[in-house]
């Protein structure tokens, strides 16, 4: 579903990875790694899946389709901390990773909840003026579903809480303005249990963004 409204409302050229293994995710983000961008290029990079952490190890992990619960060293995971390497050395200068796993705020090494401040707001300037500045900044950033903690899957058959608010903040279209900020999706998530978080990593530069237009 989140596919669909990004492809059809905000004209983004989605790829859908269903159930992956270990090696098509990091395949797929190598891909990722080796296109070329324009300066004002983006990529949303959405995981739905299971999360792990590691008490030892003092590390979250993505769960992969052929991952081993009876693998203690997690070598047929991807940790948190290889996933922040990988994008952060994206040569895209915007990056919004969204992760819909349980234990995902562990993905900041401090897993600490972000106070980003939100500026969307610029009285009397143009929607493309707003856009080219919002984009002249290095993004990274990142939204979890939770922190270090299990998140729900919702009901059988119907969207879990917070993809249906991820949905809900993508339906608004961006309002009058006709665009979204990751901070702006994030407010619409505030009163979820689990508490989502936000933050940035890596290259993230002052008044960067990410957005949906």
């Amino acid at each position: 579903a989140i596919a669909h409204d990004l492809q059809t409302d905000y004209g983004f050229d989605v790829l859908l990875v269903p159930n992956p293994t270990q090696n098509e995710i990091l395949t797929t983000l190598k891909g990722y790694i080796k296109k070329h961008y324009g300066s004002e290029d983006q990529l949303l990079v959405f995981f739905a899946g299971h999360g792990a952490y590691d008490e030892d190890f003092k590390e979250g992990y993505v769960v992969a389709r052929d991952s081993q619960a009876s693998d203690e060293n997690r070598r047929s995971y991807i940790s948190y901390s290889e996933l922040r390497t990988i994008l952060d050395n994206m040569s895209v200068q915007h990056v919004l990773l969204v992760l819909y796993t349980c234990f995902g705020g562990t993905f900041d090494p401090k897993w600490t909840p972000g106070q980003l401040r939100g500026d969307d707001l610029y009285a009397g300037i143009s929607r493309e003026q707003f856009v080219h500045r919002k984009l002249q900044y290095e993004t990274r950033r990142y939204i979890t579903s939770g922190g270090k903690e299990y998140v729900p899957d919702g009901r059988p058959g119907q969207h879990s809480p917070f993809v249906r608010s991820f949905l809900e903040a993508l339906r608004t279209n961006g309002g009058s303005n006709g665009f979204l900020t990751a901070d702006g999706v994030y407010e619409h998530m505030q009163q979820l249990q689990p508490e989502p978080h936000r933050n940035e990593f890596g290259k993230n530069e002052p008044g960067s963004d990410f957005l949906f237009v």
